[in-house]
């Protein structure tokens, strides 16, 4: 018997925050890299002949904002922010701000709503937090634990299994939205070698049937992942349409079928 396929992956991620939490979390770290390239740069002695290093540098810190700016978006999504009060805070209207950053907020969903972690492994919350911590204490003294306060579900189970929880779901209704879309491709098919046939309604209810079930997975999707419910709930009615123009027999065109096995995030 093998014994190692039963063994623990030690590099199995920690249980993660409330997504809030982990949003917030992966911003304290940016800000820290902005600080410290900004005190590394201040007093950087730069050769005469290395022309482009100054430039370099402030590209790099500016680089850095541009990735503080995403996960500030990404945190406010989480913390409930209309893409409205995102525009507001931007200067710019609601839609650019949806066309600037949702892409970014869908990355995010897609990752699962939690931190890549840092380095080349993928951290613990409580330690990337203590670390943090330690850095901003030995720099300004706030405490070690300036950043954990911060973050309630770093100590609070409940919230933290909640959120785990919620993100199993998310995976097991992914798959099924993914299996129904092969499902409504197979109904497809079904409905066209039906037509003309005894069978054609009943094919055309089925086809009709895994679309209504495909945009209930979705809604479903829309009230666990808050920040990309608006894109959820529009595929759903999206499915419904094609849905309801099957019924009314104004379907059986491969124009009216989306493509299988692919979700649309916010």
């Amino acid at each position: 018997m093998d014994e190692t396929n039963d063994q623990p992956d030690e590099r199995a991620r920690p249980p993660a925050l409330t997504p809030v939490d982990e949003a917030m979390l992966a911003r304290a770290h940016t800000l820290m890299q902005i600080v410290e390239a900004g005190l590394r740069d201040v007093s950087e002695r730069y050769r005469d002949d290395d022309h482009g290093r100054v430039l370099r540098d402030a590209l790099f810190i500016q680089g850095l904002a541009d990735d503080l700016v995403t996960k500030a978006v990404i945190a406010e999504r989480e913390r409930g922010a209309s893409w409205t009060a995102i525009g507001n805070a931007a200067d710019i209207s609601r839609q650019s701000a949806h066309e600037r950053w949702n892409t970014k907020v869908a990355a995010w969903v897609l990752m699962g709503r939690q931190r890549s972690g840092i380095g080349r492994g993928e951290a613990d919350p409580a330690t990337h937090a203590q670390y943090l911590g330690e850095w901003l204490d030995a720099l300004v003294g706030k405490g070690r634990d300036a950043i954990s306060r911060l973050l309630p579900s770093l100590s609070d189970p409940a919230a933290r299994q909640e959120a785990n929880d919620r993100r199993a779901e998310v995976k097991r209704l992914e798959q099924r939205a993914e299996e129904l879309g092969m499902e409504c491709e197979a109904a497809y098919h079904a409905a066209m070698a039906a037509a003309g046939t005894d069978a054609a309604e009943e094919k055309r209810a089925v086809w009709a049937a895994k679309h209504f079930a495909r945009a209930e997975v979705f809604e479903r999707l829309a009230v666990i992942e808050e920040p990309a419910a608006a894109d959820r709930r529009r595929r759903a009615a999206q499915l419904r349409a094609v849905a309801e123009g099957i019924l009314r027999q104004d379907g059986l065109d491969s124009e009216t079928r989306l493509p299988t096995g692919t979700t649309t995030v916010a």
